[in-house]
């Protein structure tokens, strides 16, 4: 089969075309995306590889036969998105350890405030916040949402969340030192 009679039938939705295109390249698209990705989890590696294959199945006319051999294509296809899956990966690492930092700057304050049984009292002072201070509270320390998900969920910018959160415990700290 030629690489313009393999577009043609990949274009034309033919499965058997697609299968012999990954049998044929699945190897060296795995090598090139291991090279990038070696440090990633193997279900990250063969996500890559599918959707390489993906790509080149939703658009096959984008492969031209006159400019390049189908395996440099899927090769090009492959360390793009080796790169990407790569960025994401290191961005969710720095997210994490983010996290996990201001996780323990939360457990400190919130353990400093909070008792088994203040805790009502705490309630109703989170409750008398104005949304949608009060919204981020509840899912941040009673839903265990992060900043990111309530950013996402209320429609607001991350960096809002964080300074949200901030005055509020500042306030709640505020709050329990005049009732001390």
């Amino acid at each position: 089969m030629s690489e313009e009679q393999i577009r043609e039938a990949v274009a034309r939705r033919d499965p058997g075309a697609m299968t012999w295109v990954m049998d044929h390249y699945a190897g060296l698209l795995w090598k090139i995306i291991y090279s990038i990705l070696h440090k990633a989890s193997t279900e990250d590696i063969e996500e890559c590889v599918a959707d390489t294959f993906f790509s080149f199945w939703q658009n096959p006319l984008a492969f031209q036969p006159e400019r390049s051999s189908l395996k440099n294509y899927l090769a090009t296809i492959a360390k793009h998105k080796a790169i990407d899956r790569y960025r994401k990966l290191n961005q969710r690492s720095e997210l994490l350890y983010e996290e996990s930092i201001h996780v323990v700057e939360t457990e400190d304050t919130l353990s400093q405030i909070i008792s088994r049984e203040e805790q009502n009292d705490l309630q109703q002072a989170i409750e008398a916040f104005p949304e949608p201070d009060r919204e981020i509270m509840k899912r941040r320390f009673y839903d265990g949402q992060k900043p990111n998900e309530i950013s996402e969920a209320l429609s607001l910018q991350v960096r809002q969340v964080h300074n949200k959160i901030y005055r509020s415990k500042k306030h709640l700290r505020d709050w329990w030192m005049k009732r001390k």
